[in-house]
């Protein structure tokens, strides 16, 4: 590690907050009418707050220690804590890597850490408006946040959706911004964009730094929308399976997503907490599984189902097309579709070939643990991807892999059936549903697994 520090200096200005490291400078711009419901006791703290969690894995990329020039920010602990449970995903990723050596780059970049202005303190003031009935929706156009907006207009509540701009997902932007223009016109709701110029500072090779934690970024950049919609709600999309974790080889607890667990965000709730204001964070999708997610999203919402897209968008393949199909997360989604009988060109989806023996590599209940992606190469979506073959084999989906399934899984899958069902289609914990929603939320659900059941009578 180098003995020259890394110099993180921070500027507030009209429109937000610029950081700058090594002569460069980097500008979180908000639109001014949005910056101006910030109160201006409260910009020292969230620009102090927003410059650490930017630059936090910098001493890991360029091997050595951050000095920053201001005042150390209240928020560093809860960011501590997610990053210390996330960091290990690497390891799904990345085989030869152990948990210990990367908690001991972390512990040991974070180490000489040093904060300039020891004697400032924050200062602000309870927000006196009363938050309205509104969600804001991290929007993804993945499945979630579609089901999310579903349900939410459903219930009549209003939603700002949300689209964060990463600079280096050009391809995934393009798309985005594609299903966007169709999504105002078909369904009249808009989808803002908020462009991340400190998305430049992220690792874009090797172990991929900066990446980790995103969605505890984005709900704190967030904050200044907070108190323009005086949104009573933050919603993302984290679904039940975003809960499980095993044991690695050393004996380490890991999950490979962790920040999309209820843990996470119940210590993400610390940052509107700090801020003063009352806006809850939480994900309406917790209690249900990703495969129940997708019955409901094309079963009761079907309209909104249709600009779904699922997809990493990282290979050239996926430049001209929304769904890449040679990505994991392409393989599951088709699978999912397959499974109900969803016509996959319905949600833009016309690769052909996803049942194929090339496209095995991308299902784990074929290829075991793979690198392809932490929550991929956990394994731990094993069990939902058996019963997704096992209703798609039932459904009469064709293809070389459902021939493997029949011959190496069909007889598994049977077996399992009635437990596989129970729990993939069940209603489980809603810690992260908000009190005032939750009723409502789990009575739509009840419903929806009623129908699902009532389809899978008819197939099994």
């Amino acid at each position: 590690m180098s003995d020259q520090p890394l110099h993180v200096f921070r500027k507030i200005n009209k429109t937000g907050v610029e950081i700058k490291i090594k002569k460069r400078v980097y500008d979180i711009k908000y639109p001014y009418q949005i910056w101006e419901k910030l109160p201006k006791s409260l910009h020292r703290l969230f620009a102090d707050s927003l410059a650490y969690i930017s630059t936090w894995h910098l001493p890991l990329v360029n091997k050595t220690f951050l000095n920053y020039h201001f005042s150390h920010p209240p928020i560093e602990p809860v960011f501590f804590k997610i990053l210390l449970y996330s960091i290990p995903m690497n390891i799904f990723e990345e085989r030869n890597l152990k948990t210990s050596e990367l908690v001991r780059q972390f512990y040991n970049a974070n180490f000489k850490t040093q904060f300039k202005a020891l004697d400032s303190s924050y200062s602000g003031k309870k927000v006196k408006k009363r938050l309205k009935n509104k969600a804001i929706i991290l929007f993804s156009f993945g499945k979630d946040s579609l089901l999310t907006y579903g349900i939410l207009s459903e219930l009549g509540i209003n939603s700002a959706l949300i689209f964060m701009k990463e600079p280096q997902c050009f391809i995934e932007n393009k798309h985005k911004k594609r299903l966007a223009d169709k999504f105002y016109q078909k369904i009249g709701v808009e989808v803002k964009f908020f462009s991340l110029s400190i998305g430049k500072l992220r690792q874009d090779k090797d172990m991929w730094w900066g990446w980790d934690i995103i969605l505890s970024q984005y709900a704190f950049i967030l904050i200044p929308y907070y108190f323009y919609h005086q949104a009573r709600y933050l919603f993302f999309g984290n679904e039940q399976s975003c809960n499980f974790y095993l044991r690695d080889k050393e004996g380490y607890l890991v999950n490979p997503v962790y920040e999309q667990s209820v843990s996470a965000m119940q210590l993400m709730q610390d940052i509107p907490k700090l801020f003063f204001i009352k806006t809850q964070i939480g994900s309406l999708v917790e209690p249900i599984h990703e495969i129940f997610v997708t019955f409901i999203l094309h079963h009761r919402y079907a309209e909104i189902g249709r600009f779904q897209m699922s997809c990493f968008s990282e290979e050239e393949q996926a430049r001209n097309k929304r769904w890449c199909g040679v990505c994991e997360k392409c393989a599951r989604m088709y699978i999912f579709l397959r499974a109900f009988n969803i016509s996959t060109e319905r949600v833009g989806f016309s690769n052909s070939d996803m049942l194929s023996n090339k496209k095995e590599k991308y299902y784990v209940l074929f290829n075991g643990e793979s690198d392809i992606s932490a929550y991929g190469g956990s394994g731990l979506g094993r069990d939902e991807q058996l019963l997704a073959f096992y209703l798609s084999y039932k459904n009469g989906a064709k293809g070389e892999l459902i021939d493997r399934f029949r011959r190496l899984h069909l007889n598994e899958a049977e077996q399992k059936q009635e437990k596989l069902v129970e729990e993939y289609f069940g209603i489980h914990s809603s810690y992260s549903l908000p009190s005032t929603l939750r009723k409502k939320v789990l009575r739509i659900f009840d419903k929806e697994k009623k129908a699902a059941l009532k389809y899978l009578a008819k197939i099994l």
